[in-house]
């Protein structure tokens, strides 16, 4: 009811091409830079070169630069809230173009996707670490929910507990450089 579109486990690994180390859907999130993102330059709009947002999503992708989570967290989110410059060269002239991750302004020309039991592989292993639910805007993991039954003892406390964990250097540190709300229920 409020616009995600719901995607089965297996449907998640697909748009991950398959590959549980990767959080990001690559697909969509490459589909809605161009989407969201065009040239004005002397009254004409343009799209932004293949190469312009191939860069942008590696900046994104590749925003770990070894300070730990808290600093790759802050880098995505400073990403995620004012973009980047992304170079363009229009009839000879190079200039610096806003290229923007999410549409503030006009929330409703973003994509939303969830899904449940999102499986991703641990750092340095082979087995996985799956939250209960994750939220998703143009690609990009945005909420992590774990969820519990009130009817366990310590319920909420175990939730917040297994977000710590899974935050941890052996966890899934990778999923939590994009996450932007976590949520224990």
């Amino acid at each position: 009811n409020l616009g995600y579109r719901y995607l089965t486990p297996a449907e998640a690994l697909a748009m991950r091409d398959g590959r549980e180390s990767q959080v990001l859907l690559l697909d969509v999130l490459t589909d809605q830079l161009r989407a969201l993102n065009h040239v004005r330059h002397r009254g004409e709009e343009r799209p932004f070169t293949e190469s312009a947002i191939a860069d942008a999503v590696r900046q994104l992708r590749d925003a770990d630069d070894g300070g730990g989570i808290l600093a790759t967290n802050r880098t995505v989110w400073e990403l995620l809230r004012y973009g980047i410059a992304a170079p363009q060269t229009i009839a000879g002239d190079t200039r610096s173009f806003p290229l923007r991750y999410v549409d503030w302004e006009h929330p409703e020309r973003n994509l939303f996707h969830v899904t449940d039991e999102f499986a991703v592989t641990r750092a340095g292993r082979t087995d996985t670490y799956r939250p209960d639910v994750v939220l998703f805007v143009n690609g990009i993991p945005f909420v992590v929910v774990e969820c519990k039954r009130p009817s366990l003892k310590e319920a909420l406390g175990e939730a917040v507990s297994q977000q710590i964990r899974n935050q941890k250097e052996d966890g899934i540190p990778q999923l939590y450089h994009f996450a932007q709300l976590l949520l224990a229920v």
